[in-house]
């Protein structure tokens, strides 16, 4: 920005000053780069001068006087025993602070005597006394109160004591011995809470005309002197879960989820599904077909319906109001009653079968003591 053009508005008569200066160094030092150094630094001295003057006029010298400093001067007067003295520097410190002390609501006499009553203590005149200095040029400041520095070490913060919550940690040991141990399979001996029950006895249960047959351990035999059982690898008479496994067409054709998701076997004339668990009844079976085999069927409003979902064989839980030709199902000997046959008489199930039916647990936690 050029500062010096005329009529500028918002330039410093000072500042412009001292740029014309430096601009006449500048030439100067050009215009005597082919003297001899002598003469350059004479002329260059010159100009260095008259610069070092027009700086002067925004920055003045500082003194070399210090400044009068009024809490330094009561704490000296304090000190006199010498009459004479004493009287030489009160009218000193009068002359020179008494007038603005006034003004700012302070008395000398008052200051002199609590400068006194401390004087040759430990205390420090610091926010006893105003702040109040006398500058070389006769001005008189007011500043903060001096801060005064400890001439004792600082202290010394200590490492915090870790102390333990023993509540907390018997809370803690508590809740780690209440998690039993697991098992990715059937534990076959006594572990802690688990305790292996190696009787069992054939119950035969039916459902839809399909009787399975097969070993449970019944409470009475669950029970061994005064120790109850709680793992039978056959399963607890008393421990019935309510499950239903959902097939699809195969890998690629829908999605693979929990246990309760698997994939059947096509054999043509039937489906061959292998349950997650050994069933001691089928409850029932749901076949859905595509959309082109939907069938026709009135409701018992008279409403015509379409079908997609059919029940296979009979079933007391599953139910279907409209009448239709249901393919039957079997279970397979020797299999555990996990592998079930679904025929394809009438239709092709080719969207997804569920199979609901009941398997007892293996596991009684109502008894896991230790």
């Amino acid at each position: 920005m050029d500062l010096q053009t005329s009529n500028l508005q918002g330039t410093n008569a000072k500042y412009n000053a001292i740029l014309s200066k430096l601009d006449s160094t500048k030439s100067t030092a050009f215009s005597n780069l082919e003297t001899a150094a002598a003469t350059a630094t004479s002329a260059i001295s010159a100009d260095l001068s008259n610069l070092t003057n027009e700086l002067r006029t925004l920055v003045p010298e500082g003194f070399s006087v210090p400044n009068v400093n009024l809490q330094g001067q009561l704490q000296s007067l304090s000190g006199l025993t010498d009459p004479t003295q004493s009287a030489n520097l009160l009218a000193s410190i009068t002359s020179s602070f008494g007038s603005e002390l006034t003004a700012n609501g302070f008395n000398l006499d008052t200051l002199v005597t609590d400068a006194a009553s401390v004087f040759g203590t430990d205390t420090s005149l610091s926010g006893l006394i105003p702040n109040f200095e006398l500058t070389p040029a006769g001005d008189i400041l007011r500043k903060a109160s001096a801060v005064k520095l400890p001439s004792i070490d600082p202290v010394i913060e200590e490492a915090a004591t870790f102390v333990p919550n023993t509540d907390f940690t018997a809370a803690k040991t508590n809740a780690i011995n209440a998690v039993y141990t697991t098992f990715e399979t059937l534990p076959t001996a006594d572990a802690g809470v688990f305790k292996v029950s190696d009787k069992s006895k054939k119950i035969s249960q039916s459902s839809g005309g399909v009787v399975i047959t097969k070993e449970v351990t019944t409470p009475d035999q669950a029970v061994e002197g005064d120790i109850r059982k709680t793992v039978s690898p056959k399963g607890f008479s008393n421990r019935v879960v309510t499950h239903r496994d959902t097939f699809l067409e195969g890998p690629g054709s829908g999605r693979l989820g929990p246990p309760s998701f698997g994939y059947w076997e096509d054999n043509g004339t039937f489906l061959k599904v292998t349950l997650n668990f050994e069933p001691t009844q089928i409850l029932g079976i749901q076949g859905l077909v595509s959309d082109d085999q939907r069938e026709k069927h009135t409701d018992t409003d008279g409403t015509i319906v379409n079908v997609n979902e059919f029940l296979i064989g009979e079933s007391p839980v599953v139910k279907q109001k409209q009448p239709y030709e249901k393919d039957i199902f079997e279970v397979v000997e020797g299999t555990d009653g996990k592998v079930i046959h679904i025929y394809q008489t009438y239709r092709k199930y080719n969207k997804r079968v569920r199979v609901f039916y009941k398997y007892n647990d293996t596991y009684d936690p109502n008894y896991a003591k230790a």
